[in-house]
């Protein structure tokens, strides 16, 4: 699997692809993931995703969106999916006002899509202009098809990194596992903290973890594990 950080790097051909943040990349991701990578491969075809960093509602908005995983997390776990390209694009402002079609456009010419895969509620461009009847009408004038993936939900409903975020900010460990599919770790560097639970015979490991995390960014468990 190759990781890149932006469009310029990349060249490709006859691309499948997909677009989202995917951060966690959980169980409803996977579902599209599975599709791309499966008939992509069928056909041939490189099987890309392309996501953003940081996330674009912390751009537009302001919003304080600590994620469950870093850029290089994230395609850690995509590669063990199938994945053959993974790029992070940095999202700004400037890239908010570009229209469905410049972007698509841009896709198309560096990548060659041939077919994008998107979830039913997925929006791209100026205004979130580019949905699915969009992107379809695009891809009938630049040559792409798009299918759209139904979400996948589970007894508390549609399953969504808004919620396994909830989850691990609260400490709810267990939840956010059956919602991702596998279970929650963080990694980083162990530094020294305090020495507290060394005192009371229940030594931990203090990681210095990115800011960005739901969890403290210096989050302390017991000494040898890397989560529950």
């Amino acid at each position: 699997m190759r990781h890149y950080h932006s469009l310029e790097e990349v060249s490709a051909t006859n691309a499948w692809l997909t677009i989202g943040v995917f951060d966690g990349v959980h169980r409803g991701h996977r579902e599209i993931i599975r599709k791309l990578t499966t008939d992509a491969h069928a056909h041939n075809a490189p099987a890309i995703l392309l996501t953003f960093e940081p996330h674009p509602a912390s751009v537009l908005s302001g919003q304080n969106i600590k994620c469950l995983t870093t850029p290089d997390e994230r395609a850690d776990l995509l590669a063990s999916l199938g994945v053959d390209i993974v790029i992070t694009q940095r999202f700004t402002r400037d890239l908010s006002t570009a229209t469905a079609f410049e972007y698509m456009s841009q896709l198309k010419q560096t990548l060659g899509l041939k077919r994008l895969l998107i979830g039913y509620d997925f929006a791209l461009g100026k205004g979130r202009e580019g949905n699915a009847n969009r992107l379809a009408e695009i891809g009938k004038e630049l040559d792409y098809e798009v299918e759209v993936i139904h979400a996948l939900g589970d007894e508390s409903g549609v399953i969504s990194s808004t919620e396994i975020r909830k989850l691990v900010a609260t400490g709810n460990v267990t939840e956010a596992a059956k919602l991702l599919g596998y279970n929650y770790t963080i990694s980083g560097e162990v530094i020294h903290g305090a020495e507290r639970g060394r005192q009371i015979g229940f030594p931990t490991a203090n990681v210095d973890y990115p800011k960005q995390n739901p969890r403290h960014p210096m989050a302390s468990m017991p000494a040898g594990h890397t989560g529950e």
